[in-house]
Formats: structure tokens, C-alpha cells, sequence
């Protein structure tokens, strides 16, 4: 039975109902799931109920090691369960408890099922429904029902000051509540337009999103194509260069001489993939600044989203003539032993990789390597003459240096 909402006039009394209302269904055995729409509100009517002597669970974001537990008992008889509107979704509510006999599930079924207390109306109707939907599920029996202030956020922002004072007029008090078909089209109508505000608000940020996007699947491709292509790509990109910075073509031919064609392509390919990527990474920071700056042309009675997308495209084919013009300072300083000493780094990143995973193993934290024809890590057999062990190479290496130990052929 979803109950028609009743509204009062301040918050207050709104919260002084909702705890006789709590402690009436409580004291018939009946549980009750108790909804709200933010924690500082849940643990205010925690408080409240712990005042009033009522025991209860409280779920939500600060204890949610234990939500499926919680969740999960919401339906045992007596139960008084306080939950914030989004925690515990996707568990079911067994009447009776988890690991209820038929008897308790037919005692709770007897006494109506679980009632759900809305103390608060959400922005999104959604989140209302999946409140209203953990009762009464498969055909069990249940109830419902919202408590609603004219001090509500929802009310606050829609016309609720309004009614408020209609209500003190006619000298209704404030934890007298009023059923009010008006009142409760109202809110619809509220909930509506903010799903409104907020569907006009996502569809603008993909918009905006959409423009780096278009730029990001150009970058992507040709990063691409530079990575895994031929030689041809990256002589298009040289080429390219060439016509861009043409007074450095005597300098880039001048380079290319110094190496044989499968260095030269190489050296050319590891350059224009870290120029882009250095360029990118700016650009888009770039764009954030764009983002944020130009909403200030709508006081000029311009269109922001059309705005970006002018300044987006400026700042993109400036960007991709960046790029060309930095490859083309950087070629002539290419040097072999530049590339050499990057593999080394990549080497000795590997290895101190190698050494942490070995220390978190518990084993040696020297990188395994080959030695004296064998494996660091491999398993062999050494003697004393008396005695014989089986060790990983690395280990056995000390005894065998010491002079005393012999590798057994």
C-alpha cells in the first residue's frame, strides 16, 4: 500500500511525527525501513531514536562493512532499520530475517509486511521509487509512505515558503500534518523540473565533451599509426615537418645521413610518439582553461558551447603545428647514445621492479641475471664431501666462494 504523502510545516515537526510514528508501528512488531536523504539527516533521527529509547540499526556510507548484514535482518520482526536513500540497494529484503523459519516469516506477514518511512522526497523520482520498492516485493504485503516538510530542500527552492505560511495562517501546527492533493502535485511537478535541470546540465557537459573528443580520436590514430605502422608513416609525419619548418630541412637531411635508414626511422619514430605526447598532455590543459573561461562570453550574448568549439578548433590546429615545429628543433640533437641511455633507464626500472617484487616475496632482492652458467634462481646440488644440499644457485654461491662447498657435476 503506497500511503499518500503527509506534509507538516517545519522540519521539526516533521521529524517529531516521524518518531511516533516509528515507535507506534515498532512497539506491534512490525519492521520498519526509515529512508533519508542525506547521512546528517540519518543520524539526526538516529539520535532522536536513541532518545526516545527505540532500538535500531543505522546503514549508511560511514558503516558499510556490514550493509548486506544490516540490509539483509531489515525484515525480522521488531526491526527498525535506518538507511540513507542509496545505501543498501540490491539486497533483498527477507521478511522474517535472512534466515527465517516459516513461522517468523508468517508472523511478519501477519502484522503487514515491512513498512517504509520516507522522512525526505529526493531530487530524482527514481530514487523515491527504488525506496518505495523494497516493500512489497514477490507479492509480500507492505506499506508506505513520505513525510514532507515545507523546509525541505525540494519544497525550500519550489514555492514552499508559500504554503508555509498559508498553513501558519489557518494556525496548523507544525507537527499536525495536512494531505493535500495540490501540495502533493506540487512536489511532482518540482521533482520533474529538477530531472529537467539536471538532463539539460548532462547533456550540455557531453557536448562539451564531445569536442575533445573528436580531437582525441585524431591523436589516438595517428599516435597509433606511429607506433605499430610502417616506415611510410613515419615519413608522412616527416614530411609534413618539412613543409612546416622548411628551414630546417638542411639540418634534418644533414642528421639523416649519420645513421642507416633502420636507426634513422627508429630514432624519428621514439621522437614524434614523445612529442605528441608531451603536446597532447599540454593541449588538453590548455582546454581546460577554454572550459572554464568561456561561459564569461555569454554576457557578450554568444553561445559558450559554439564559443568552445571556435576556440577548440583554434587551439587544435595550433597544437598540431606545435608538434611539427618542436620535432623539428629536437631532430638535429638526435643522437644514438641519447636512445641508449633511455633503454638503459628502462633496464634499471625493470630491475629495481624485479628486486620489490622479490623483497615481497620474502626472497633475494638482487635482480635475477645469469651466472657462471647458471641461473640465479636455479636449483643446484653442492658438496662438502660429508654432506649434500639442494639450493637456488644464488643462495649456494657464497658457500662454493668460500671455498668449502663444490658444485656436484
Amino acid at each position: 500500500i503506497d500511503r499518500n504523502d503527509l506534509i507538516f510545516q517545519t522540519e521539526k515537526g516533521k521529524f517529531t511525527a516521524a518518531i511516533a510514528k516509528i515507535k507506534e508501528v515498532n512497539e506491534k512488531g512490525q519492521p520498519i525501513l526509515v529512508g533519508s536523504a542525506s547521512i546528517d539527516k540519518n543520524e539526526l533521527l538516529s539520535a532522536e531514536l536513541t532518545k526516545a529509547g527505540v532500538k535500531h540499526e543505522m546503514l549508511n556510507a560511514k558503516n558499510h562493512e556490514r550493509e548486506g548484514e544490516i540490509i539483509a535482518e531489515a525484515g525480522r520482526k521488531g526491526a527498525v532499520t535506518l538507511a540513507t536513500n542509496m545505501a543498501g540497494r540490491g539486497v533483498d529484503i527477507k521478511l522474517g530475517g535472512a534466515n527465517a523459519t516459516d513461522a517468523q516469516e508468517k508472523e511478519v506477514l501477519e502484522l503487514g509486511g515491512l513498512f517504509v518511512l520516507g522522512t525526505e522526497r529526493h531530487e530524482a523520482r527514481r530514487i523515491d521509487n527504488q525506496l518505495r520498492g523494497r516493500s512489497g516485493r514477490q507479492g509480500d504485503p507492505g506499506e508506505t509512505q513520505f513525510y514532507v516538510s515545507m523546509e525541505d530542500t525540494l519544497m525550500r527552492v519550489f514555492g514552499g515558503d508559500r504554503i508555509k505560511g498559508l498553513m501558519g495562517t489557518f494556525g496548523i501546527p507544525e507537527d499536525q500534518p495536512i494531505e493535500n492533493k495540490m501540495i502533493t502535485r506540487q512536489l511532482e511537478s518540482a521533482q520533474t523540473r529538477i530531472e529537467g535541470f539536471h538532463f539539460d546540465a548532462r547533456k550540455q557537459v557531453l557536448a562539451y565533451d564531445d569536442v575533445l573528443n573528436r580531437q582525441r580520436q585524431v591523436i589516438y590514430a595517428r599516435r597509433r599509426k606511429l607506433l605499430t605502422g610502417a616506415t611510410e608513416e613515419v615519413s608522412e609525419l616527416l614530411e609534413e615537418v618539412k613543409v612546416a619548418v622548411p628551414e630546417a630541412v638542411p639540418a634534418i637531411e644533414a642528421k639523416a645521413k649519420e645513421f642507416d635508414e633502420t636507426t634513422w626511422f627508429d630514432l624519428l619514430r621514439r621522437l614524434m610518439l614523445q612529442m605528441v605526447d608531451i603536446i597532447w598532455v599540454e593541449h588538453l590543459e590548455v582546454m581546460g582553461y577554454a572550459r572554464s573561461s568561456v561561459n564569461l562570453r555569454a554576457y557578450g550574448q554568444r553561445d559558450p558551447l559554439i564559443e568552445y568549439r571556435k576556440e577548440g578548433k583554434r587551439l587544435f590546429t595550433e597544437m598540431q603545428g606545435n608538434t611539427l615545429h618542436r620535432i623539428a628543433e629536437v631532430i638535429p640533437n638526435l643522437q644514438v647514445k641519447a636512445i641508449e641511455k633511455e633503454e638503459a633507464e628502462l633496464r634499471k626500472q625493470k630491475e629495481q621492479a624485479q628486486q620489490v617484487g622479490a623483497a615481497a616475496n620474502g626472497g633475494d632482492n638482487s635482480p635475477v641475471i645469469k651466472a657462471a652458467g647458471h641461473g640465479r634462481n636455479e636449483i643446484v646440488t653442492i658438496t662438502n664431501g660429508t654432506d649434500t644440499q639442494e639450493l637456488k644457485y644464488k643462495r649456494a654461491l657464497p658457500l662454493i666462494e668460500s671455498g668449502e662447498w663444490k658444485l656436484k657435476a
